[in-house]
């Protein structure tokens, strides 16, 4: 990227200009010293943007700022001129910043200088992507970024790489640090020692980054082909780095969001230490069973998985597709739930159990599936009525959830599905992540939840790794493993089978579901349906709560009209004193390395809890 060269300010301006920069740095970095690092962890985090906000600035920041709220994690949005000038009034400067990839490429030398002060004199910086890479007149800086020594090793040298300077590799770390980026298992695979990146279709992802020199100034954590560092942390001065050499926000807005929320909880938590907002109700993982019944070959397969007391657990997301045929009018496979009084019968008794009952796309799910378009919803919009028609007959009440044949969802049929007031869909992008609000085609789902599923690197279904000949005892680690993972983190996750599909791996099935007992009673794990989930993130994301500073504690004051039952605050026992709930009613347990705040009904809470220590970042 070549840009023309700027004309020469005259020496007086220039000598002017300096003067003015070095006199606001030196106000800036005293205001800094007078913070002790301890009252630092109530500050909010900074997402430095461009100051000429554009549409697509606007948009990038909404999606850092969704992804940071569905976190539970502090982050506003700030101009690089407004970061430039907190502090120079006394105001308590930012606990942390992030300069987000893709909108903020062209920083100033000034603000680059300003973020390196910010972290020598103690504050966190997470660096991601692209960003600064540009000067304030467009060009690379030479002979690399000038955020390399921040970074922790060089990059963006386009002086010498040029074109090559950014590549498309596949990405690999341990299996420990991908839990702690709430990578669940799956979504990598084991290659080598290692574990790899991977998602639907594709056994390995890979990336788009930025070469970089091989050698690191601290903990690496991922790595690319040709020993490229793509993500690791390191001390500079008195703070921390966190660099990701990866384009998050870019991914997130195209349906890849699981790296920018597990980088986000990494840097709040793991390296700032600060209070987190659990996604899940009381902070206990579990899983989402989504169960898709599309065909009477379904019906069998139920009753098996009823005999063996499969549903005797749960409670399961169960969607139907209601109609007669399954591949192609008039061939007489489907369900036919109109007509078949034995299996209505089926499903009012999982209704009665707990479980929730939705829709499996529209009438026909082969063919719904193969030919549902951008384009079509004139003539599809009347099968997705007569499948929730039938659906809404059988369970008494409007439907709450839907998965779409094929995974094929345009954005209308979400649209649709946010005019019925369904709560939660099915989603085959956002893999391996948590419950979300999509983004796509430049737009987010209102208030609507979509549902990643999990997948075994390629594969998400029983049937695909049985077509593959992969062994029922991978299958049955795998699905364990899922187990302990939303155990060790608090998660929530979507795995779905087809009672066909799921008879041909019994053990595997049994597996998972003794697994999942066992932790049930430890009280570490729950089976949740789509609907409960959706209901809770949606009362969730309507809490007001803020962090302030109380002598050497740190005191959150939350407020929900509805109720904060069941919301939960966790705070880093090795940072943090038991808290203290001082307003409302709370419970407080220890979990594992975390102290968790567990809102009873009430509507207003406080909470107070002191540091153990001073942070050092």
């Amino acid at each position: 990227m070549i840009a023309p060269r700027p004309r020469k300010l005259s020496k007086i301006w220039l000598t002017l200009l300096v003067a003015a920069i070095i006199g606001g740095v030196a106000t800036w970095v005293y205001r800094i010293n007078q913070v002790s690092p301890a009252q630092w962890q109530s500050d909010t985090i900074a997402l430095v943007l461009p100051d000429d906000l554009s549409d697509t600035s606007r948009l990038f920041s909404a999606a850092w700022l969704d992804g940071a709220a569905e976190e539970g994690i502090r982050l506003e949005a700030v101009t690089a001129s407004e970061f430039s000038r907190r502090g120079l009034k006394g105001e308590r400067p930012f606990a942390g910043v992030i300069l987000p990839d893709t909108i903020h490429r062209q920083i100033s030398t000034a603000l680059v200088n300003r973020i390196s002060q910010f972290v020598e004199n103690g504050g966190a910086l997470m660096l991601v992507g692209d960003a600064g890479i540009l000067d304030e007149n467009g060009y690379y800086a030479e002979p690399a970024s000038r955020f390399s020594k921040l970074a922790g090793t060089d990059y963006a040298m386009y002086q010498t790489l040029h074109q090559k300077m950014s590549f498309n590799p596949t990405i690999s770390g341990s299996a420990q640090i991908m839990e702690q980026l709430y990578l669940p298992p799956g979504r990598w695979i084991a290659s080598g020692g290692r574990a790899v990146l991977s998602g639907y279709g594709e056994n390995t992802l890979r990336y788009p980054v930025l070469r970089t020199a091989s050698s690191y100034a601290g903990t690496v954590h991922m790595r690319a082909e040709g020993n490229t560092v793509i993500a690791g942390e390191h001390t500079a001065g008195k703070g921390r780095v966190l660099f990701v050499n990866l384009p998050l926000g870019y991914l997130k807005l195209r349906t890849d969001g699981i790296l920018m929320h597990g980088f986000l909880h990494y840097f709040a938590n793991r390296i700032m230490g600060q209070p987190q907002l659990s996604a899940a109700p009381e902070a206990i993982g579990g899983l989402v069973l989504n169960w898709h019944c599309d065909a009477k070959i379904c019906i069998p397969a139920m009753d098996q998985l009823i005999k063996a007391g499969v549903f005797k657990r749960g409670p399961f997301s169960i969607h139907v597709t209601a109609g007669p045929d399954q591949r192609e009018f008039g061939d007489g496979l489907g369900i036919d739930l109109n007509h078949n009084p034995a299996f209505q019968e089926i499903l009012r008794g999982l209704l009665e159990r707990g479980n929730e009952i939705g829709s499996h796309g529209g009438w026909i799910h082969d063919w719904f599936g193969n030919h549902v378009s951008d384009d079509n919803e004139q003539q599809m919009t009347s099968y997705l009525v007569q499948n929730s028609e039938t659906v809404e007959q059988l369970i008494g009440h409007k439907q709450t959830e839907y998965s779409a044949p094929n995974g094929n969802q345009p954005v209308w049929i979400t649209d649709w599905l946010e005019a019925e007031h369904v709560q939660a869909y099915y989603f085959t992008g956002n893999i391996g992540q948590g419950p979300t609000h999509t983004y796509r085609d430049g737009r987010r789902d209102q208030h609507i939840w979509s549902f990643p599923v999990q997948t075994y690197g390629h594969i998400s279904t029983i049937e695909e790794a049985y077509i593959e000949h992969v062994p029922e005892s991978e299958i049955s680690n795998w699905l364990t493993s899922l187990v302990r993972f939303t155990e060790n983190t608090g998660q929530i996750r979507l795995i779905y089978f087809h009672p066909p599909g799921a008879v041909m791996y019994p053990d595997a099935i049994n597996q998972l579901m003794l697994a999942a007992d066992e932790a049930e009673r430890k009280g570490i794990f729950r089976w949740r349906t789509m609907t409960d989930l959706a209901r809770f993130m949606s009362r969730r994301e309507q809490t007001v709560w803020n962090i302030s500073n109380d002598r050497n504690a740190v005191v959150i004051d939350a407020a929900n009209t509805i109720s904060l039952n069941q919301l939960t605050w966790l705070f880093p026992v090795s940072l943090y004193a038991e808290p203290r709930v001082t307003g409302g009613k709370a419970r407080v347990e220890q979990r594992g390395e975390s102290w968790a705040v567990i809102a009873g009904d009430v509507k207003q809470l406080r909470i107070s809890t002191p540091l153990r220590k001073k942070v050092a970042h």
